[in-house]
């Protein structure tokens, strides 16, 4: 069965990078479209952190632009440039998923008809897979390297990653 897409904001690719999971995009998306505000996010954030993943190095990342008209016709909101173009590219090309952690960007998504995955599905669901071995330590890594997550979300993760905490 063939893989569905996944439009990408900066959050997935920034802290899967970090724990060195990245690599679990691929298992479930091909390819991964990544909007160049995302990629531009990204670069600023290797002049910081050098070691900040640089997703076209990776052979299933397709940069794409998303124009100033795609971005308009989105319904109002007060996203950042990166979650509204994951939201714009996603919207004009039907089918594909998108991997977006921000709660108000992933309830517009939702009203849009749009699939969204964020890191903690995208772990649970590799949990599931057995792609990954202990959903504890990887959630706990994510936080260390700077991802917010709460109690509550961590242990509602490993309930639903059908792991015990």
């Amino acid at each position: 069965m063939a893989k569905p897409s996944l439009v990408c904001d900066t959050s997935l690719l920034l802290y899967l990078g970090r724990v060195g999971q990245a690599m679990l995009l691929h298992s479930f998306f091909e390819p991964l479209y990544v909007p160049e505000p995302v990629l531009l996010e990204l670069a600023a954030g290797r002049l910081l952190r050098p070691e900040t993943i640089n997703p076209q190095t990776l052979e299933w990342v397709v940069p794409v632009k998303v124009t100033t008209a795609d971005l308009e016709a989105l319904p109002a909101n007060r996203l950042g440039l990166g979650e509204r173009s994951v939201l714009a590219y996603a919207h004009i090309h039907p089918g594909s998923w998108v991997g977006l952690d921000d709660r108000l960007a992933r309830l517009l998504a939702e009203q849009l008809g749009l699939k969204p995955i964020g890191i903690v599905g995208l772990l649970i669901k590799a949990k599931r897979a057995d792609l990954i071995h202990s959903l504890p330590q990887l959630l706990n890594s994510l936080q260390s390297s700077g991802f917010r997550l709460s109690s509550g979300l961590f242990e509602e993760a490993i309930r639903l990653g059908d792991e015990p905490g």
